[in-house]
């Protein structure tokens, strides 16, 4: 009897000696990944800033290319622009409020 009591004792150890192995190694896998995450996030930051940057660029890239066309296209231009200073004077007028 004891005997028996004796192989469910180490049973139950090896068992719990796997389950805290198999616990320390998910942890070690989840700091991996969070770290991985955080490296993701700072990527997709970084590309987002680039986009923004291209989308500036792109708009005065039209603009430039807009003064030096037609007249069409400078007269669309000059229409923006006027919009341009039309919007920025609201936001002053605002922040002078």
């Amino acid at each position: 009897m004891k005997n028996r009591y004796e192989e469910l004792i180490h049973a139950f150890e090896q068992k719990l000696r796997k389950l805290i192995s198999e616990y320390k190694s998910l942890q070690e896998q989840n700091a991996l990944m969070k770290a991985e995450l955080e490296r993701k996030q700072t990527d997709l930051m970084q590309a987002h800033q680039e986009i923004l940057e291209l989308r500036k660029n792109y708009d005065h890239l039209q603009i430039a290319k807009n003064l030096g066309g037609s007249e069409a296209e400078k007269a669309e231009s000059k229409q923006r622009i006027t919009k341009m200073v039309r919007e920025i004077d609201k936001c002053l007028a605002l922040l002078d409020e």
